[in-house]
């Protein structure tokens, strides 16, 4: 496959070097220009696929250039990235309105260059890829009561291929979230009719809307104005100028946050319809009584600090003075939160970080890094490795309360959500031999999904899944070896998927994955991924087989596209499964 093809505009050659090399690494050709002019010259004549310009360039500047080529019916079509200093307040305002498609700031993070290069050509990485998946066409209200803020963050969105709403004042906010009921809400405070913290209470008080997660955008930095703002109810605070990158990271976090919410409470009543009893709410936590925080710093005066601030808190501290065994401290202790000091000795926070987040039995740990860095590209360093907060010092006590607050109560809908995921209720909704829940209750779970599905327009997949030639492993081996096989189909089909996911033993060799927020192309990698952790996997007397491995066919349905009703999901699955067995077995087909 031919090497995509990106223009430099850049008249600093020590620039120009650092880009050209980090571009090479990513098996980019590249194209060099100085000035404006002989970029233009040089987009014209060589149509390349992307162009990184440099703002301040010698003659012409690179915004002068940008709508020069956005003009131009040959060139308007190729994206722009701005390249610029983040010295130069309202820059990236500037090249988004003149037409540029991202910005990139200097000195360039070279780490996040080639992640920001590559969302234009759908290179992704494959870090937990069979784990995470991105919430499908999700909504998102922008509220702020400067038009031009709105239209940027629309764009910036747009593109991510979210689906935005607008409201330019605080009452407006509030008649549109209950209207369109979107997945998240990017709050404006300062606004003339009521700022955002009003805003954040009202919604926060009403039950039908007290579930949208809230992103407040402020150009106040004050430790003051963000906690009023958490204090309020909302789940996260952004200080403008916003960087795309860490909005982006915040977004995602809340959206998946907000799914498993919604899975907890679908799981939930699913288990009392089942069982056909009803049970007053429950505390969300209730595994153990006090929750577990892991105090990660080698400086003891700032340790004996955050000890004095977090004095009578609801959970327990427990102190490391370096990097090297918190995960191990993490795994024995069972953290639920671990306040992580950048620069520590041993390994640093980001790396401590970043294995935590790799890991199943600790990626669920909420983890604030800590640091006296102020840098931005810090900050977006940690969202990338996983963290889900940053607090710069001095420490605020009151805002490290809160924020802790906050995180130590997502970490309870992840342990609840995994504690339905991974542990039935009851013998009479759990398949003895898988483990997985059984015919019965998907059934009943798939029912509400699919009701959710089509009062909220989300898309849900239903994957159907039966082990290939089956009868002839029980008569070659016997049923003793039959039932191991399906057990460890079992589970590596529960390891495969998502969180979110319900899997569940459908009948005799036959699995069934439900998929919600899943679109037709996340259902089919999915199935993939399946199919290949199966066929990949070396069960024993698998060489009995006729194709020589164990083997899967799948048949994907999806709601509300193709199915309205759970018993027509289920019907058009198991018709695109009968294709995959006609067609030759070992392979996924799905319902147009």
């Amino acid at each position: 496959m031919q090497n995509n093809t990106i223009l430099v505009i850049e008249d600093n050659q020590l620039n120009m070097k650092l880009v050209r090399g980090l571009l090479s690494i990513g098996k980019y050709q590249v194209l060099e220009a100085v000035d404006a002019e002989i970029g233009i010259r040089m987009a014209k004549e060589q149509k390349p696929d992307l162009i990184l310009m440099d703002i301040q360039l010698p003659g012409m500047d690179g915004l002068t250039a940008t709508r020069i080529m956005k003009s131009d019916p040959e060139l308007n079509g190729i994206p722009v990235i701005a390249l610029t200093s983040f010295a130069m307040q309202g820059d990236e305002e500037k090249a988004l309105e003149t037409g540029c498609d991202c910005y990139i700031s200097k000195p360039i993070d070279t780490k996040a260059f080639l992640k920001t290069i590559n969302r234009f050509f759908n290179k992704t990485e494959s870090i937990n890829e069979s784990r995470k998946e991105t919430v499908c066409n999700a909504k998102i209200l922008i509220v702020d009561d400067e038009p031009i803020n709105v239209k940027l963050l629309a764009a910036k969105l747009a593109r991510e291929k979210f689906e935005t709403f607008k409201a330019y004042g605080g009452k407006e906010s509030l008649e549109k979230a209950v209207s369109v009921c979107p997945d998240l809400i990017l709050l404006d405070i300062m606004m003339p009719d009521m700022n955002g913290y009003e805003v954040t209470r009202r919604i926060k008080s009403n039950p039908e809307i007290s579930h949208i997660p809230i992103i407040l955008l402020t150009a106040l930095s004050g430790s003051e104005d963000k906690i009023k703002g958490l204090e309020a109810g909302a789940e996260e605070f952004l200080t403008k100028p916003v960087n795309t990158v860490e909005l982006l990271a915040r977004i995602n976090s809340m959206l998946q946050l907000k799914q498993y919410r919604e899975q907890l409470a679908i799981r939930t009543e699913s288990e009392e319809n089942f069982s056909k009893t009803s049970h007053k709410e429950e505390a969300i936590r209730e595994e153990k009584d006090l929750f577990r925080v892991l105090l990660v710093d080698d400086d003891k005066r700032d340790i004996r600090l955050i000890q004095s601030y977090l004095h009578g808190q609801p959970y327990e501290i427990i102190v490391a003075g370096n990097g090297d065994n918190v995960i191990s401290l993490a795994i024995r202790e069972k953290i639920d939160l671990i306040l992580l000091d950048i620069l520590l000795p041993g390994l640093d926070g980001f790396e401590v970080c970043r294995r935590l987040k790799k890991m199943d039995e600790t990626r669920d740990i909420q983890i604030i890094l800590i640091t006296c860095l102020k840098d931005l590209e810090s900050k977006i360093k940690g969202t990338e490795t996983g963290a889900d907060d940053f607090i710069v010092k001095p420490i605020n006590g009151r805002h490290l309360r809160a924020r802790i607050m906050v995180l130590l109560k997502q970490k309870a809908y992840l342990d609840k959500l995994r504690s339905h995921y991974e542990i039935a209720l009851n013998s009479a909704i759990k398949d003895g031999l898988t483990g997985l829940y059984n015919q019965t209750y998907f059934k009943n779970f798939l029912e509400l999904e699919v009701k959710r599905s089509t009062r909220q327009k989300y898309p849900t997949a239903l994957i159907m899944i039966d082990l290939d030639d089956f009868k002839y492993y029980n008569d070659t081996l016997g049923h003793l070896a039959g039932d191991r096989i399906i057990r460890e189909v079992a589970r590596i089909i529960k390891k495969t998927v998502r969180e979110i996911d319900l899997p569940a033993r459908y009948g005799g060799e036959e699995f069934a994955v439900a998929l919600p927020y899943a679109d037709k192309k996340s259902a089919f990698n999915i199935a993939k991924r399946i199919q290949k952790a199966i066929q990949s996997y070396d069960f024993p007397d698998e060489t009995v087989s006729p194709l020589g491995k164990i083997t899967v066919s799948m048949g994907i349905a999806l709601c509300p596209s193709s199915a309205v009703t759970t018993e027509e999901l289920i019907e058009k699955a198991d018709s695109m499964l009968y294709k995959a067995k006609k067609e030759g077995k070992n392979r996924v087909c799905a319902f147009d």
